[in-house]
């Protein structure tokens, strides 16, 4: 007979030993005194170590030899590693490998979508749809090759909205501006960014001078997530000249006068 490990809630089955030719066996429970009907399946819903014992009886003469002893260990499981199981991207976000941290002593276990199959290491989202994906992980016990129960890691990926509604803006040269406006749609905000794409607040074009300026807008989710940007371009367009005319024009009193001209 040999010694027998099984990890905690392991399913087990009937002990076994070898009797020799002529010789039947004859198994006893854990206390070596009482007599088993047949091999012993040993429980494994409790960590420790228990005994069983079995000797070998002639079929002939009906003498019973000594107790071989059979240890059964039952070993303890880790516990779920510690890991952020909550991970929130935005559709097209660079991912990362998920991580976990183990015990002293323990590997990591990674599990697919499925809780099922296992992986060669930390899988990386995918964030190429919005969607929702579980990933498990556990650890197992190097000394006794025992895994615990998984961790659930929880990825969500956040769609991005679209680019908002904007319209292009014009201004006379000095003509009193107002701020920016785009249309988001429902629960997003407006991002705006200037020439060089820096972020800021919403802008009020100057109009001091004469030209065109860029501005971008973008919409942002609720979670953080912002979509591509629209462009606006306000022009600031040149007054023109005052107009020739002839500048004094006299009258004498109840004279005809005609309209004026420039």
């Amino acid at each position: 007979t040999t010694a027998i490990a099984y990890c905690k809630d392991a399913t087990a089955t009937a002990l076994t030993a070898t009797a020799s030719g002529g010789h039947t066996l004859v198994w006893y429970d854990t206390d070596g005194t009482t007599k088993l009907s047949g091999a012993p399946t040993p429980l494994t819903s409790s960590v420790g170590t228990t005994t069983y014992y079995v000797a070998q009886n002639n079929t002939l003469t009906g003498c019973e030899g000594p107790q071989t002893t059979i240890t059964i260990t039952v070993n303890a499981l880790p516990v779920a590693p510690t890991a952020t199981t909550t991970i929130d991207y935005c559709e097209d976000d660079a991912a990362v490998a998920l991580s976990a941290t183990a015990s002293s002593g323990h590997t990591l276990v990674w599990y697919g979508s499925d809780g099922t199959t296992v992986l060669s290491g930390a899988p990386t989202p995918s964030t190429s749809s919005a969607g929702t994906t579980n990933y498990y992980v556990a650890q197992n016990a190097t000394l006794t090759d025992c895994e615990g129960p998984k961790t659930t890691i929880t990825v969500t990926v956040s769609g991005t909205p679209v680019a908002p509604t904007v319209s292009d803006v014009s201004y006379c040269n000095n003509e009193t501006a107002t701020a920016l406006t785009a249309t988001a749609s429902t629960g997003n905000t407006l991002v705006w960014y200037d020439a060089s794409q820096t972020g800021i607040t919403t802008p009020t074009p100057s109009t001091s001078s004469v030209g065109s300026v860029t501005y971008y807008v973008a919409q942002q989710t609720a979670s953080g997530c912002e979509g591509p940007k629209s462009l606006v371009t306000v022009t600031i367009n040149a007054l023109p000249v005052a107009p020739t005319a002839t500048t004094a024009i006299a009258y004498c009193k109840d004279a005809t006068a005609t309209a004026l001209t420039a």
